[in-house]
């Protein structure tokens, strides 16, 4: 399966659309330890390999690997009765430059976590916020120019937020608790703003943060996204569409995202059309099963007018104009 610099991957529920982004982190995961697949860890529960692999028949191989720009890795798993365990039967577990790849790959899951009411300072930090965003804070906080990117991307997509970086003002406190902060956000649709948490707020707005916050920290990697529409508005939802087109178009990272948002989906197709993004930069990838379980990807393809060639497969996206339209229910 080829990737574009922005891929989105679509289709019905349990058809496969999770297990096609879990690949690169569950070789992330297993990188420790290559000869032992590491189907569930810090980054991806995958069961076990007997609950994932092909009508749970342990007999059968799992083979794992991608691609880059001029190189490759491949990886066969067989189970090991006697070890309980899936074992490298073939290929190579790493190497060198595979490890480079893999250490610029950002994973989120589908459900981020909202911040905690106090985040640890002082403790390091790379360019990732966590599977579930729980760095977030602590990146924001020993990044100042990092945050003001953040928040202006909070604005331009009408969040109705930015977020403030709270220390104590205490050194009593400091030395008894040790050095932490508090995100906290400013409702600026008041004047003045109010200062309130995050868990105050609508769940959406701390399921995206972390997403607008990976987008921006990325160094020309890639960010693997399962559902960032989840929780949001309809206009939020279309509004992240321009947060991944711009992460792609300005090299900060290619973007990978599992997704069932039309909203998302139709204003990346209208920026085609506008001329704001090329349709070489977009690719749209359905995942669905055959009769007999198995799982298929289609590419569809996208012409320069931002439309379908073929049209949306089966009745993906066909609810909307069954509820509208009289007769087609």
């Amino acid at each position: 399966m080829d990737l574009a610099p922005l891929t989105l991957v679509f289709g019905p529920n349990s058809a496969g659309k999770s297990s096609l982004l879990s690949v690169l982190p569950l070789l992330q995961q297993t990188a420790a330890q290559p000869h032992v697949l590491s189907m569930s860890g810090g980054l991806v529960e995958g069961g076990t390999f007997r609950m994932a692999v092909h009508n749970h028949d342990e007999s059968l191989p799992m083979t794992l690997g991608f691609g880059w720009d001029d190189g490759k890795i491949e990886t066969v798993y067989r189970w090991n009765p006697q070890r309980r365990a899936a074992i490298r039967a073939s290929g190579q577990g790493s190497h060198e430059r595979a490890m480079r790849v893999l250490s610029r790959v950002y994973f989120l899951g589908p459900m981020r976590a909202r911040a905690e009411r106090t985040t640890a300072v002082g403790l390091g930090g790379d360019l990732y916020v966590g599977p579930a965003g729980e760095d977030m804070a602590a990146l924001l906080f020993d990044r100042p120019e990092l945050l003001a990117e953040v928040n202006d991307w909070c604005a331009r997509l009408g969040l109705g937020y930015r977020i403030r970086m709270l220390t104590p003002v205490s050194h009593d406190i400091v030395i008894s608790a040790g050095d932490f902060t508090v995100l906290a956000l400013e409702d600026i649709r008041h004047e003045p703003p109010v200062l309130v948490s995050p868990r105050a707020v609508g769940y959406g707005v701390g399921q995206l943060l972390p997403v607008i916050t990976q987008c921006c920290l990325a160094d020309a990697g890639a960010v693997i996204v399962e559902q960032p529409e989840v929780h949001l508005h309809p206009r939020l939802q279309s509004a992240v569409a321009d947060l991944f087109i711009d992460t792609v178009t300005s090299g900060r990272a290619q973007i990978l995202v599992e997704t069932h948002s039309e909203h998302l989906v139709l204003r990346m197709l209208r920026r085609i059309r506008e001329g704001v993004l090329s349709p070489e930069l977009l690719k749209l990838l359905y995942v669905d099963l055959h009769e007999d379980g198995g799982a298929f990807v289609r590419e569809l393809e996208i012409d320069d007018r931002g439309e379908l060639l073929d049209g949306w497969p089966g009745d993906f996206f066909d609810e909307r104009l069954a509820e509208v339209l009289p007769g087609m229910a």
